[in-house]
């Protein structure tokens, strides 16, 4: 069976610790998708906190909007989160990453 997805998706989990579950699922079905830990916020349909990931293409380039869109299509409620300012920039979803945040 075959499905068009439009990527990146976002989805959310109570637990960050789900987040390598989900990696590895995503490994299995398809090596080119690639999961990233992107936020942690209330959803519209719960008072509680969650974790926020990302579901995209290997070589995908995004955009802030494409991240923002996605996260408010998931659920993220915006109307009480702060806007969403990246510490770190993930390249190809490895721990190498660049520090943003002033020092």
């Amino acid at each position: 069976m075959q499905a068009g997805v439009e990527l990146p998706k976002a989805f959310s989990v109570r637990d960050d610790c789900e987040f390598p579950l989900i990696q590895d699922l995503m490994a299995r079905m398809n090596p080119k998708l690639l999961v990233a830990q992107v936020a942690t916020g209330l959803h519209v349909n719960s008072g509680c906190t969650v974790n926020w990931g990302l579901v995209y293409l290997d070589g995908q380039s995004l955009t802030n909007e494409d991240v923002q869109a996605a996260l408010k299509e998931a659920g993220l409620d915006t109307q009480h989160n702060a806007e969403l300012q990246p510490s770190r920039i993930w390249i190809n979803n490895q721990s190498e990453a660049i520090e943003t945040s002033p020092e």
